[in-house]
Formats: C-alpha cells, structure tokens, sequence
C-alpha cells in the first residue's frame, strides 16, 4: 500500500494540489479528472519525481517503480526491441510482449521511424518488462488506433501487477480495466 497523506504542491504563485490524501492499494486504480487539475503532479509525487511541498508519502520506500508518462520518452536512434531491453534485458520477454502489441514485423525498426501509436506501446512493452512494486501509467492508450486499442489495454489488464495507478479522461477505459475509480479534482 502507497499512501498520500496531506499532500500539497505549488509551481510558483499557482496551488496545484492542496491537502490531498489518498491511498493506492494492490490492484487497479484510474484516476480520472479534467485536465489541469493536478493528475500528472499527483502521480510524480507518488512515483518520487517530484516532491511535494508538504505532507507525506507512505509505503514508496524500497518499492520499484516503472512509468509511462505522457510524452513517450524513447531513445529515438534505438531500435523497438533495444527501447524494451533497456529496463531488462530478457530478450524473450521483450520479443513476447512487443509481439503481443502488434509490433513483431517493427522489432528493429528505429523508435524515430514509429508512429505515434506504434511508438506507445513500445512505452508500454517497456514499462510492463520493467521489474516494478508500483506501476504509473500517465493516459497509456491516447494515440492507440481503435482497431488495436482493446488488445492492448487487456494486455496491460494481464500483465499489470503490484500497484497500478492509471490516469485516463475515457471512463470506458477505467470500466474496462477495473478496480478501483477517483474522481481528481484538486
């Protein structure tokens, strides 16, 4: 268990988040809220980006954490398969998962030469490969093609394990994923 306690934090004049408390336990969690209202913040104070102002974080200590954000973050002059190796390098595993996503006839195509789509699940292979406690997914499926959108968030259902923080505006992903919904509005 992950706890928020009295979490609080500013970016110069502009309150962000203001006494926020919450608790994430094994499982699924999404949070959903309009944009703006402090997700993203709240889920960098969890992982440990960031550090809030006041209040604390309970249970991070010691925990493993594996991240997608918004932006996709991949080595651009590296290769599908080397973006995934590069948080563990179980090539099968890696193979298996991107594979999994569709992306079997891209595995040494350069991250520069992706779509966007193809490009977020790399990001997504990368994190579930990651050996991880806490697993932050930051909108996971924006970008996907309606087409491959459905397999790709049960293969995130599958391989989803400890605790899993999930930001997404689409209430039909979080009913599809199930667990546990917040409503965020700072």
């Amino acid at each position: 268990m992950i706890r928020l306690k009295n979490i609080c934090k500013s970016f110069g004049e502009q309150s962000v988040l203001r006494d926020i408390s919450m608790e994430f336990a094994e499982g699924i969690t999404c949070i959903m809220g309009p944009s703006g209202v402090g997700k993203t913040t709240l889920i960098n104070i969890a992982a440990g980006i960031i550090a809030p102002d006041c209040g604390e974080i309970i249970g991070l200590h010691g925990k493993k954490v594996s991240m997608i954000f918004q932006e996709d973050r991949l080595l651009e002059w590296e290769t599908a398969l080397t973006n995934v190796l590069f948080v563990n390098n179980n090539r099968p595993r890696a193979i298996e998962l991107l594979t999994q996503a569709g992306l079997a006839d891209s595995l040494h195509k350069k991250a520069a030469d992706l779509s966007g789509g193809m490009k977020r699940r790399v990001c997504l292979c990368r994190a579930l490969i990651a050996q991880h406690d806490l697993l932050i997914l930051d909108e996971p499926f924006k970008g996907l093609d309606a087409e491959i959108k459905p397999s790709i968030m049960q293969m995130v259902k599958d391989h989803a394990n400890g605790i899993t923080i999930c930001i997404t505006h689409d209430p039909s992903e979080a009913e599809f994923l199930g667990g546990r919904v917040i409503s965020f509005a700072s």
